[in-house]
């Protein structure tokens, strides 16, 4: 084979070969400032499950979040809105103020309730646990109109996306609340918000979110 042959090989190989080089790269980097817009953009209220509206949501609690977790839970949400349509922001950051706030009334798991905790001796103490909320490290999100199967969903694409650095820990015990995935030594995940050129797995539980909105 004369030089031209071996450069047309060659040519032909990089070409054949560069789709499934792209399918493995990560996301790119993506920038703080693009991500909190991207989390405030989303719809947020209140949850309803605590015995007032704490007003965890808000662009002051949205802002505290941990930077390098607001960048890759920016990036889920959008791959899995663009997919399987609508998600709700229904908490954030917390002050200590907040947490004790939301766990009024709350019925679920509830990080800032006070318990009664008996020591060695054997005397009783009251003890306080802390939120991940309060690190900036948890985001409390509702699929669609937040059923069984929507939050199924979301719980699913984390999962088959792990690429994207977070997943739900608490599963159906706390269907919303999001965090970040322990990483392995040796291994960064990165979250990109634009277009991403790693594979993407939707869940397989359903297709859409559902809706609340009234019709036109």
């Amino acid at each position: 084979m004369g030089v031209r042959g071996i450069l047309r090989a060659v040519l032909v190989a990089v070409c054949v070969a560069t789709p499934a080089l792209a399918d493995e790269l990560p996301p790119a980097p993506l920038a703080e400032e693009e991500a909190l817009s991207y989390l405030k953009s989303l719809p947020r209220e209140w949850s309803g499950t605590s015995a007032r509206d704490c007003k965890t949501y808000e662009n002051k609690n949205i802002d505290k979040l941990s930077t390098s977790f607001a960048i890759l839970a920016a990036a889920l949400l959008k791959a899995f809105v663009e997919l399987h349509g609508r998600v709700t922001i229904t908490s954030a950051y917390r002050t200590q103020q907040e947490q004790t706030c939301v766990c009024e009334g709350e019925k679920g798991p509830c990080a800032g309730r006070p318990r009664v905790v008996k020591t060695k001796k054997g005397r009783r103490i009251v003890r306080r646990s802390t939120s991940r909320h309060q690190y900036g490290i948890a985001l409390d999100v509702r699929a669609g109109t937040g059923s069984k199967a929507e939050f199924a969903c979301m719980h699913e694409f984390a999962q088959f996306n792990p690429q994207f650095g977070v997943h739900f820990p608490l599963g159906r015990r706390d269907n919303p609340h999001m965090e970040p995935r322990q990483q392995k030594r040796g291994r960064t995940r990165i979250a990109a918000l634009g277009d991403v050129v790693s594979h993407i797995v939707p869940c397989a539980t359903m297709k859409m979110m559902l809706t609340d909105d009234p019709l036109d």
